[in-house]
C-alpha cells in the first residue's frame, strides 16, 4: 500500500495544483453533545487547530477521503466546543493551490472563539494538495497563540503520512521553548491507524499533558465531548457552602410599643451582633432581616410596621460598618407567627425581628 501511494502521490499533486477536483464535500451527520458549562471552566486560554491539507489526505480510508474525514472531525469539534472566551485559530498546511500556493495558511483567527466564524474558516479549506510541511504548520499555529501567560492547546489533525519527524519535533520543541509547560499538544490521526505512532506519542508527551487519538474513536458525539472536555476544560471549583445562623430578637428589646425607632437597649443588643458579624469578615456573604408582628391591628398596618422595624435594624447595622450590599430587608407582618396570638405571651413571641446571617463555610463536593 505504501509503495502504491508513493507512485500515486505525484499524480494526485499535479492534478490538484491545476484546481480542486473531486466530489464536493458533504459533512457527515452529527448531533453534538452539550457540555454542562456549569460543571467546567476553561483549562486553556488559547486553542489552535492545525489541519493537514497535503496530497496524501486525498487517499481514502473506510470509503472516505482522509481530507474530508479531517474536515468532519474539525467541524464536529467546532460544534461541540462551548463558547467560553477562548482565543482560537485554524491553520491549514500543504503546498500548492489548495493553500494559496503557500506552505501554511491561517483561515481563522487568532480571535475570540465564535462557532459560526470558526465554521467559516473550515469552509476555506476546500481541498488537499502538495507536500506535507507539518513543521511549518506547527510553527505558524504556535505563532497565533498569545505569549504572555496563558495556557495553549495545539490540536494537530493529519494522516501523518511521510512526515519529516525531525523537523516536526524541532518545531514542537520551539513552541515548548516559547510557552514552557503552558503548552499541550493533541494529535488526531485520520486514515490508517498505525502511521507515525512514535511521532504522535512524542508530540503528545511534550509536557506530559497531551493526547493522541484516532478520528474513528471520535465519531460519536459522546466521544467528541469527552475529547473536548479533556483537552480544553477542567472541573469548576466546588461551590462554597453558605451556612445560615438565625438570630431572633424580641421587638420589646429593640423598640417601644408601636414604634419603629430603636431604643438604646436595642442598639446595644444590635452592637453585640454587629461585632460578631464583623469579626467574621468576608465570610459573611448574606444578611436577611425580617420584621414580624402579632395579629393586633389590621394586616396592612402590621405589614408596614414590620417593614419599618426591619429597615431601622438595617440602617443601624450599616451605620456600624456592615456592608449594605449583602443585606436584604422585608416585613412579614402577622403572616408568620411562631406562637398563638390568643395569649399575651404568644403575641410577645410573635413580635420579633429575625436576622439571618449567611456565613461562607467549607467547600462542598459537586
Amino acid at each position: 500500500m505504501s509503495l502504491l501511494r508513493s507512485m500515486l502521490l505525484p499524480l494526485i499533486s499535479a492534478g490538484l495544483l491545476a484546481g480542486c477536483a473531486g466530489t464536493p464535500y458533504t459533512p457527515t451527520p452529527f448531533e453534538p453533545a452539550r457540555i454542562d458549562t456549569r460543571a467546567y471552566v476553561p483549562k486553556v486560554d488559547d486553542f489552535v487547530v492545525v489541519m493537514d491539507a497535503s496530497s496524501s489526505m486525498n487517499f481514502n480510508y473506510a470509503d472516505r477521503s482522509n481530507f474530508y474525514t479531517a474536515k468532519d472531525v474539525v467541524s464536529h469539534m467546532n460544534q461541540t466546543i462551548p463558547e467560553l472566551g477562548y482565543r482560537s485559530a485554524l491553520v491549514g498546511f500543504g503546498t500548492g493551490s489548495c493553500v494559496n500556493r503557500e506552505d501554511t495558511i491561517v483561515v481563522y483567527g487568532p480571535a475570540t472563539y465564535r462557532r459560526a466564524d470558526f465554521a467559516n474558516g473550515i469552509s476555506k479549506l476546500e481541498c488537499a494538495g502538495g507536500r506535507t510541511p507539518m513543521s511549518q504548520g506547527i510553527d505558524v499555529g504556535g505563532g497565533t497563540a498569545r505569549t504572555a501567560s496563558g495556557r495553549i492547546a495545539l490540536i494537530l489533525v493529519s494522516d501523518f503520512w511521510e512526515i519529516d519527524n525531525a523537523a516536526v519535533m524541532a518545531a514542537a520543541k520551539r513552541l515548548q521553548d516559547s510557552f514552557g509547560d503552558r503548552l499541550c499538544i493533541h494529535t488526531i490521526k485520520v486514515g490508517e491507524p498505525d502511521e507515525a505512532a512514535d511521532l504522535r506519542a512524542a508530540l503528545a508527551g511534550i509536557n506530559n499533558c497531551g493526547s493522541t487519538v484516532s478520528a474513528e474513536s471520535l465519531a460519536s458525539s459522546a466521544a467528541m465531548a469527552g475529547f473536548i472536555t479533556d483537552a480544553l476544560l477542567e472541573p469548576a471549583p466546588a461551590a462554597p457552602v453558605v451556612r445560615y445562623e438565625k438570630n431572633t430578637m424580641s421587638v420589646a428589646a429593640l423598640f417601644d410599643f408601636n414604634k419603629a425607632i430603636l431604643k438604646s437597649d436595642g442598639k446595644t443588643a444590635l452592637h453585640d451582633l454587629d461585632e460578631t458579624i464583623k469579626a467574621r469578615g468576608a465570610k459573611v456573604v448574606d444578611i436577611n432581616i425580617v420584621g414580624h408582628t402579632d395579629s393586633s391591628g389590621s394586616a396592612e398596618y402590621n405589614m408596614a410596621l414590620s417593614l419599618r422595624r426591619a429597615e431601622a435594624v438595617r440602617d443601624y447595622i450599616v451605620s456600624e460598618g456592615i456592608n449594605p450590599s449583602i443585606i436584604r430587608v422585608s416585613g412579614a407582618g402577622e403572616s408568620d407567627p411562631v406562637a398563638s396570638n390568643a395569649t399575651p405571651e404568644g403575641r410577645a413571641q410573635n413580635r420579633r425581628v429575625e436576622i439571618t446571617v449567611g456565613i461562607q463555610g467549607e467547600v462542598s463536593e459537586r
